[in-house]
């Protein structure tokens, strides 16, 4: 977020080539399984994670800062928790591990005095100090971090290269407290940006809460006077704020005892030295002056505060008159151009602008000085502008402001917080010339970093460099060995090859991803047209059926779609290869159809699915608490007489609850099923998540999961009902679950459970053996991943002893490999 001090490229080069190595590092270990892992119950990352490659190509969830140094952008992405190294490539030198946004708790681990890439953090504010080392407002944490470019000692501690160490905040209570004492010991609050000054002390914007007020703190490198106020080396001082309640005031009076309210963002330094911070709960911009004199047409007082743009009232007016007669919208982020110009992001409303240092002309626009102007965005309906002039194009809640060396203006723009909004870094060029790897005109506006879609990268690379969407909830193994994971919140599938070849009409190159259905957009569109074109909407299962075909759970469209492996009839409908097939649903909510054509029913929720011996479509219509098959041929199946291409319940009553154990299966209640797997003796397995149980449908009487069953009728094998984490080594039946979410048959015939409330991986053992390392005992359950705290952490160490982070997906290969959908990433177990 912060135009800091400029790092030196010699110090950032050890930087980036740490980063780069370790990224190869998690890489290699990601592709163990292409070919296999060496010890049993060992966990890697096969999928996700860091990203990288070229910039435009990379999705950047939420970036929410930028910073200048030298050459280097650097991008602080709040919601996967990462900062991003941009010239024309991406590489991730700090951050990337998300886990869950737990504050002041040792529990979670945070990566402190470890590699920088595989901690856990959370910065939108970012500086460059005069040694290199990147300096991070981890706002989630409530601390401030620093990663060492090389080694050597700093703000009082000895680091080495490419490890973080926190420098102030994460001392015990909550709020803002410890003004005056040691940095390390204070408690921030909520800091969203930091600077280096000149003398090399560390300026902190802490937004506070609704509860607490907003501060601007300095940790002092060395003793002297700084601000107005003596300071000692390594302790912390308020500067600005946190005196006058949660209220904005105190404009020309000192700023120790004015109010700032809650929402403050990105803070610079002028050239004069006088801090400039960006206040949005003010609507204005204001300047903390470090000494007496003239400054912004105002006579300051140093120590004192003032606003120089916004005149207090949220809104949008005041072009090409007096900066302090205008109306602003929450600003979020401030820069100071080489000529003393201010450039705002001014977020509300969705353009930057820019108070004048002088008359004449900037930006290619006549100025007035003091007078503000805008000079990029028109509003909420523009189009994107790529490429184009700088006024005519959109920005979607522009944060944060740098100016590059070569004068241009970069801009951090979030979105609104829906799926499609724009997710980018943007440069509105200054001059004409190349820069990013971008031929640029002055005045123009181009996207130098990500690609606009939230958790959507690297189709075409190494499936380890990719993003991946944060909700994949399933993942599946096809028959070729690939690993096909529907990225719900993309409204795409895509596949992770095994081998090079094509699959689902796409050619492959092993271990690298695609995608092969999907990016029409969501609405339920395309059933019979080309499958990179189709509308899906959150697509949430995936299963390929004996013919090779991929059949998906499109869940928002309330339909059931088949990707042909290669033309042909399926389930009554003529099928081209390349295109997508609605086989079951209308697009409509509901529930109706039963006994007839699959593709008039109404469905609710289509969730996971699976494909039996004889080619039907088995899914979870988990709205209407059913069970649901569409024939692939004539015949009776689970108990039903079936005609082909027809739809049919096979568990549950409609009526949500839990019942029917022991009985027929149409006659139990289930509550909201989220997964169904045919088992290798043919049996219905569902994951009935509300009801934290799993339940059979038993192709034939006999015994299975240690259960005596009746053909036809329903029994559960896993769960007690009582939500919550127990039971481990003991029978199934009476283990407590959390949520099971998908469901997997290994190739012993082992049950695998994703027990997403509790962060783990659990398996019912079909017969007494040594899998993944733990010894087990037939009908009995036991972890096989996941230590219950959710994160991220333990690649290439034993599973039991890692962070998953809600994992709601999980797949075994035809060698037992296990794979685990996991927050942002899919990772391997090997058996």
């Amino acid at each position: 977020m912060m135009h800091g001090a400029t790092g030196t490229r010699a110090l950032w080069a050890v930087m980036t080539a740490v980063a780069l190595t370790l990224a190869n590092a998690v890489a290699s270990a990601g592709t163990v399984r292409y070919p296999g892992a060496a010890r049993a119950g060992t966990i890697s990352t096969v999928a996700g994670g860091i990203g990288g490659g070229l910039a435009t190509n990379v999705a950047i969830d939420y970036p929410c800062s930028v910073t200048s140094a030298g050459q280097f952008l650097y991008v602080g992405d709040g919601l996967v928790q990462r900062v991003s190294e941009v010239t024309d490539v991406l590489t991730t030198p700090a951050g990337g591990v998300r886990r869950a946004s737990v504050r002041h708790s040792a529990d979670v681990p945070l990566g402190d005095g470890g590699r920088a890439t595989w901690a856990a953090t959370n910065a939108c504010g970012t500086a460059i100090d005069e040694n290199g080392n990147l300096v991070l407002a981890d706002s989630t944490d409530s601390r401030v971090r620093v990663v060492a470019a090389a080694s050597g000692t700093f703000y009082g501690q000895t680091m080495t290269t490419g490890d973080i160490y926190r420098v102030a905040g994460g001392g015990s209570g909550h709020g803002i407290a410890g003004n005056g004492g040691p940095a390390v010991k204070a408690t921030l609050d909520d800091p969203v940006a930091v600077i280096v000054d000149p003398a090399g002390n560390l300026v902190i914007a802490d937004s506070g809460s609704a509860r607490v007020a907003a501060e601007v703190q300095v940790v002092a490198a060395s003793s002297g006077s700084f601000y107005g106020q003596p300071m000692t080396a390594g302790d912390i001082y308020a500067i600005a704020g946190g005196k006058a309640g949660l209220l904005v005031s105190g404009d020309g009076g000192p700023a120790t005892r004015a109010g700032l309210g809650t929402s403050i963002g990105q803070v610079q330094l002028d050239a004069a030295g006088n801090l400039v911070l960006a206040d949005g709960s003010a609507n204005g911009i204001r300047v903390i002056a470090e000494h007496n004199g003239t400054f912004y047409g105002q006579q300051m007082t140093a120590g004192d505060i003032y606003m120089v743009a916004g005149d207090g009232t949220r809104g949008f007016s005041g072009d090409g008159g007096p900066a302090t007669n205008a109306e602003l919208s929450t600003p979020a982020g401030v820069g100071v151009d080489g000529a003393g110009n201010l450039l705002i992001a001014d977020s509300g409303n969705e353009r930057v602008r820019m108070r004048a240092a002088s008359s004449g002309e900037a930006y290619g626009v006549p100025v007035t000085a003091g007078h503000i102007y805008t000079i990029a965005g028109c509003g909420k309906k523009c189009p994107i502008g790529d490429g184009g002039p700088a006024v005519d194009g959109r920005l979607q809640d522009p944060d944060g402001i740098a100016i590059d060396q070569a004068g241009n203006v970069i801009v951090s723009e979030h979105g609104e917080g829906r799926i499609s909004d724009e997710r980018r870094v943007q440069a509105i060029a200054v001059s004409d010339g190349t820069f990013y790897g971008q031929r640029m005109t002055a005045g123009d506006i181009y996207t130098v970093a990500g690609v606009g879609w939230r958790g959507l990268s690297g189709d075409g690379g190494p499936a380890t460099q990719a993003v991946i969407d944060s909700w994949s909830t399933r993942v599946m193994v096809d028959g070729a060995g690939n690993l096909v994971l529907p990225a719900g919140q993309n409204n795409r599938v895509r596949v992770v090859a095994a081998t090079t070849g094509t699959f689902y009409n796409v050619p492959m190159t092993a271990h690298h991803i695609y995608t092969v259905a999907g990016g029409g957009g969501f609405y339920h569109l395309g059933c019979g047209g080309p499958a990179l074109q189709a509308g899906i909407n959150f697509p949430d299962g995936a299963a390929a059926d004996p013919d090779g075909n991929l059949v998906i759970a499109d869940q928002g469209n309330n339909s059931v779609l088949v990707l042909p492996h290669a033309a042909g009839t399926f389930y009554g409908v003529p099928m081209k290869a390349g295109h997508i097939y609605c086989v079951a649903g209308n697009g409509n909510r509901g529930y109706s159809g039963d006994g007839g054509p699959a593709t008039k029913a109404t469905l609710s929720m289509v969730s996971g699915l699976a494909t039996d011996a004889a080619g039907n479509v088995v899914f979870a219509d988990e709205g209407n608490n059913r069970v649901r098959v569409v024939a692939e041929s004539t015949g009776t199946f689970y108990g039903v007489p079936m005609i082909t291409g027809d739809i049919y319940t096979v568990a549950g009553s409609g009526t949500r609850g839990y019942s029917g154990d022991g009985g027929p299966a149409t006659g139990a209640e289930l509550n909201a099923p989220k997964d169904v797997k045919i088992d290798q003796h043919g049996n219905l397995v569902v994951a009935d998540g509300s009801n934290d149980r799993i339940r059979v449908v038993a192709d034939a009487t006999g015994t299975f999961y240690g259960v005596h069953m009746t053909a036809d009728h329903i029994y559960s094998v896993a769960g007690n009902g009582t939500r919550g984490y127990s039971g481990d080594g003991g029978p199934a039946t009476s283990a407590a679950l959390n949520i099971p979410t998908a469901l997997a048959i290994g190739s012993h015939g082992n049950l695998m459970i994703t027990d997403e409330g509790s962060n783990r991986i659990r398996m019912v053992a079909e017969k007494t053996g040594t899998f993944y390392g733990i010894p087990m005992a037939a009908g009995d359950i036991y972890t096989v991943a996941g230590n219950g705290f959710a994160g991220y952490s333990g690649d290439g160490g034993p599973a039991g002893k890692a962070m998953l982070f809600s994992p709601t997906g999980v797949a075994v290969d035809s060698q037992s490999g296990l794979y685990v959908a996991d927050f942002y990433r899919v990772r391997e177990i090997r058996p």
